[in-house]
């Protein structure tokens, strides 16, 4: 078992821009922590002038991933996809790129595109 620190996740940083609501996130992500980013997302894609909105994750300054929290982020970007809410990422940290290619999900994983 990996012992975690303890540091809590913080979602800092909302941005609105004319594509994206745009969320930084620091800190450790894992599965309690994908949960509160999927509560976060439908409140951040809420619709707005009759449409979706995309929202793009920037996990830069995320300390910690583990794998099974990283096939969790990718179960919540298709679900909202299916539901027609983009989420993307624009920037991983270290140690989350760690975590999706362990999980063999670093390609799978929807990637901002400008």
């Amino acid at each position: 078992m990996v012992q975690r620190s303890g540091c809590e996740l913080v979602l800092r940083e909302v941005r609105v821009g004319d594509d994206a609501v745009w969320l930084g996130v620091v800190g450790e992500l894992g599965l309690d922590e994908v949960q509160l980013l999927t509560e976060t997302v439908v409140q951040l894609a809420q619709e707005k002038k009759g449409r979706e909105r995309q929202v793009v994750l920037d996990l830069s300054d995320v300390s910690y991933c583990g794998h099974d929290a990283a096939f969790t982020l990718w179960g919540m970007c298709a679900g909202f996809r299916t539901a027609g809410i983009s989420v993307a990422l624009a920037e991983v940290s270290t140690m989350a790129q760690v975590a999706f290619e362990g999980a063999h999900l670093d390609k799978r994983l929807p990637f901002y595109q400008r």
